[in-house]
């Protein structure tokens, strides 16, 4: 085989670098992470410098790490409940809400900093808990955490879940699950649109009651009379304008 000259060499680093602190790698058993989990903070890193890009589905992180997108929403919730990735939110250029990695509670950690790995859903979780009248537990902070992080649901929307969940009196975090993927699906993704799609439901609703009201015949009375005296009296002027027949 021949070996490697120089062009090869200078070809090779022609090509994109990724930047890493070194410290990360110092630091990697102190951080207690596995060797996939440091695989995927530095595939998020690197499509962040040469990709530009901020947010990778569960799928395209899975094909980066060699893992099915199931394994790699695990080794991502993993990441964010260690404080060493977080899902951020921002406005894009259309003003659409979107998530990004923040891998900011990563660099306080290598800083010999300890932030809190609840502390992007502080807000959250708070809500949720005085909404329940009592502190939440460990699976159902990771339900919050699945919603933003694995689903890419904004923070505000699953406020705007647990909302529609109170106001039906249905403090279920199944009921919450099913309102956010009804919101999904209809492909809900600012405040707008949900108060648009919240109207439109109305409506819907609003229809389907009086259509429901209209089939329903009262029963035939035999006295007229008693007929006429059941009749609201809101409508007395319009029964004297078109009597029955």
């Amino acid at each position: 085989m021949k070996p490697e000259g120089p062009s090869d060499v200078s070809t090779l680093l022609g090509t994109p670098f990724v930047s890493v602190p070194f410290s990360l790698f110092r630091q990697f058993s102190k951080l207690e992470l596995q060797a996939e989990e440091l695989v995927m903070l530095l595939q998020i890193l690197a499509a962040s410098q040469v990709q530009g890009k901020e947010l990778l589905t569960l799928k395209e992180l899975g094909d980066a790490c060699n893992l099915s997108p199931d394994e790699a929403g695990a080794c991502m919730e993993r990441l964010v409940a260690r404080g060493c990735l977080a899902i951020g939110e921002k406005q894009d250029e259309d003003g659409f809400s979107c998530n990004y990695f923040d891998l900011s509670p990563l660099w306080q950690r290598l800083q010999g900093h300890t932030p809190d790995p609840l502390v992007q859903r502080t807000d959250t979780v708070s809500l949720f808990e005085a909404e329940f009248g009592r502190p939440l537990s460990g699976f159902e902070c990771e339900q919050i955490r699945a919603w933003i992080s694995r689903d890419g649901h904004p923070e505000w929307m699953v406020a705007e879940a647990l909302r529609e969940a109170v106001l039906a009196n249905k403090y279920s975090f199944k009921y919450i699950d099913r309102v956010l993927f009804d919101w999904q699906r209809h492909r809900v993704r600012t405040r707008q649109e949900l108060e648009q799609y919240r109207e439109s439901y109305r409506e819907r609703q609003k229809a389907r009651e009086e259509t429901a009201a209209g089939t329903t015949q009262p029963a035939k009375r035999s006295n007229r009379s008693a007929d006429v005296a059941a009749r609201d009296e809101r409508y007395a002027a319009f029964y004297q304008l078109f009597p029955d027949t």
